[in-house]
């Protein structure tokens, strides 16, 4: 198994292995992947939610910023034309705890972020946000 693939596994995992305490805030949630396909931009919603989960092995706080592709932001920005009442969270699961950012809540920056350590250049536009605007799940709501 290559990196990638190590990575991709490491995700699918995680996000089971959560399920349960994103529940406790966000209330029942299904997986995406069931509706809309394995590629779409996020992994769990209902009716009031869209939720992107970004497993990471580090500290959440290890580096001044966190940050998720701009597609995703994108996506975000389509779906709340379509229902303004909608919210969408972007989590981070990292090794200490589950920590997010609602969808347009701050400032960001829009970079070029990513990685070249798994065999190929993986750097894309990303939404960069610093640290002062993300907050463990528990305070999300």
């Amino acid at each position: 198994m290559n990196k990638q693939q190590q990575d991709l596994k490491l995700g699918l995992t995680n996000e089971k292995t959560i399920h349960k305490e994103l529940e406790e805030v966000f209330g029942e949630l299904k997986n995406t992947k069931d509706k809309y396909g394995i590629y779409y931009e996020y992994d769990k919603y209902n009716e009031k939610y869209f939720i992107e989960i970004k497993t990471r092995r580090i500290k959440h706080n290890q580096y001044n910023t966190l940050f998720f592709g701009v597609n995703k932001y994108n996506k975000g920005e389509a779906l709340l034309k379509e229902n303004p009442d909608l919210k969408i969270f972007y989590l981070w699961s990292c090794t200490d705890g589950i920590y997010g950012w609602q969808h347009g809540s701050s400032y960001y920056n829009i970079v070029r972020r990513g990685r070249c350590d798994r065999g190929s250049d993986e750097t894309n536009l990303c939404i960069d946000i610093k640290q002062k605007y993300i907050k463990p799940l528990k305070d999300l709501l």
